[in-house]
């Protein structure tokens, strides 16, 4: 459970970001100008080595510099390879991400290196299919978690270990930004009944991490629930989604659970459940998972399914569901 949760508004958020962007390379939360230059360091160059990861297309950067003497300050820029910026001296750490999702991202207590936490929003609407997320059955044991957007890409670092001079001659400080989520892939194989490659079927994962602490670089303790889409392959024989989580919450290993959601005619729906907790929690690369279910059989779809919000509808509440639990065959 968090507490003492500082967030910022999402359209603020995006607001801000760009107008900050756009006008300067790196922008500081309070002004030096006034400080005695017996405590500043004028010439700090912020470096973003792309070594941990050649093939990101970051666009911009967050740095925030956390000491005991002063307040954090963050550090704002518009690309991906750092600049010059000017810093207190003295002992420091330090958290840097990447700013390209601002409307997909929130942030909470970013005054603190140990607490602030990069997390998702709660939604409300399967984008498939445009059903309600309000009324939506459950898994037994998932009905208390939230149901959160997943995650795009991010990447992240931090350093513990920041000796900044004061002094007007320049210094470099490094640092190696990493993927800050992980992989997931869920297919259904070898299914029935799959007449049309335009259907889309929504989709849970219960029990990943609700967010991401990139002072610690380590995944939250409290358990979210994520939607997904899949979508038919050109054979007509399996369904897949590509999505990325923040990975699976510290503590304690969890029970998993997928559900599937068919919205069909006379607003009633199907309900499937299926329990991953062999393939989440034992997977080969915990970074990189796939979670593959076979013989699924879909029930008769509507010619004309809900339209998905963003197109035309609005969300679909389902009056009944018809539960189907399957026993996996892996």
């Amino acid at each position: 459970m968090r507490h003492n949760r500082h967030r910022i508004s999402t359209p603020l958020l995006g607001i801000l970001s760009a107008l900050l962007l756009a006008t300067t390379e790196g922008c500081t939360q309070k002004s030096l100008n006034n400080d005695a230059p017996t405590t500043i360091a004028e010439n700090v160059e912020i470096v973003f080595d792309w070594s941990k990861a050649p093939d990101s297309e970051a666009g911009s950067m967050i740095l925030y510099l956390y000491s005991e003497e002063h307040d954090v300050m963050n550090h704002w820029f518009k690309n991906r390879f750092g600049g010059v910026i000017k810093s207190y001296g003295g002992r420091h750490t330090a958290i840097c991400h990447t700013n390209d999702d601002p409307y997909v991202h929130h942030l909470s207590n970013q005054d603190t290196f140990d607490g602030f936490e990069i997390y998702t929003d709660n939604t409300t609407a399967l984008v498939g299919q445009g059903i309600s997320t309000f009324s939506l059955p459950r898994a037994e044991g998932t009905e208390h978690e939230p149901i959160r957007n997943t995650p795009s890409m991010i990447y992240g670092a931090q350093r513990t270990d920041l000796d900044i001079k004061v002094s007007k001659l320049p210094q470099t400080i490094t640092f190696y930004p990493e993927e800050l989520v992980c992989h997931y892939s869920v297919v259904f194989a070898d299914v029935e009944n799959l007449k049309s490659a335009d259907l889309r079927i929504d989709g849970t994962i219960s029990s990943l991490a609700g967010g991401y602490f990139p002072g610690k670089m380590s995944p939250s303790s409290d358990a979210v629930t994520h939607t997904f889409t899949l979508t038919a392959d050109e054979q007509m024989t399996s369904l897949r989604s590509d999505f990325l989580t923040f990975g699976l919450p510290v503590g304690e290993p969890r029970t998993h659970k997928i559900c599937l959601y068919i919205a069909l005619r006379n607003r009633t729906g199907n309900f499937y459940t299926f329990d991953v907790t062999d393939q989440v929690n034992n997977a080969t690369d915990p970074r990189n998972v796939t979670i593959t279910i076979y013989g699924l059989s879909l029930p008769e779809v509507p010619d004309d399914p809900p339209p998905p919000p963003g197109e035309g509808g609005v969300s679909v509440d389902i009056d009944t569901w018809q539960t189907i639990h399957y026993d996996l065959k892996v």
